[in-house]
């Protein structure tokens, strides 16, 4: 692999990297940026949606977040191919979400595809396929839930 390719391997997965802890960080200026600005969202797996929309929108969508105590979220395992000026970056991906007592985990995969503009990379597309619950789902639920209503009790 050549230097041009290691540098370009390298920009997709700290851009997925930085997906992740943007959402831990709760830094919404720096998650969307990493977006063109109409994306598609595949989080069905989750039971959650799965549909084009503005990256404001799930930028601010991810924002309940936010309401947990904390959240980790874990990548790994970067696969990266690259088709000229588009790419996708395949990963593993534990998710740890924190509120009180309650403990909401998952495992999966994220499939974040890419499209180069100049220099930068932006993501167009990302999904994540659920493998499973640590905890079992309802525990994940129940942390959710506990989100959920923290979130627009705040709001």
């Amino acid at each position: 692999m050549n230097s041009e390719a290691l540098a370009v391997r390298l920009a997709l997965t700290d851009a997925v990297t930085a997906y992740a802890m943007a959402l831990d960080a709760g830094d919404w200026a720096v998650f969307r940026a990493l977006f063109e600005d109409e994306i598609e969202v595949d989080y069905s797996s989750l039971g959650s949606i799965h549909t084009k929309m503005p990256a404001q929108a799930w930028a601010d969508r991810c924002r309940v977040l936010g309401a947990f105590d904390a959240t980790h979220h874990k990548v790994t395992n970067f696969q990266v191919e690259i088709a000229g000026e588009t790419a996708t970056v395949t990963s593993y991906v534990d998710a740890a979400h924190f509120i009180g007592e309650l403990q909401g985990f998952a495992c999966g995969t994220y499939v974040h595809r890419f499209r180069r503009h100049g220099a930068t990379w932006k993501i167009v597309a990302c999904a994540f396929r659920l493998a499973g619950h640590q905890g079992g789902r309802a525990a994940f639920d129940a942390a959710f839930d506990a989100a959920r209503a923290r979130f627009e009790s705040a709001s």
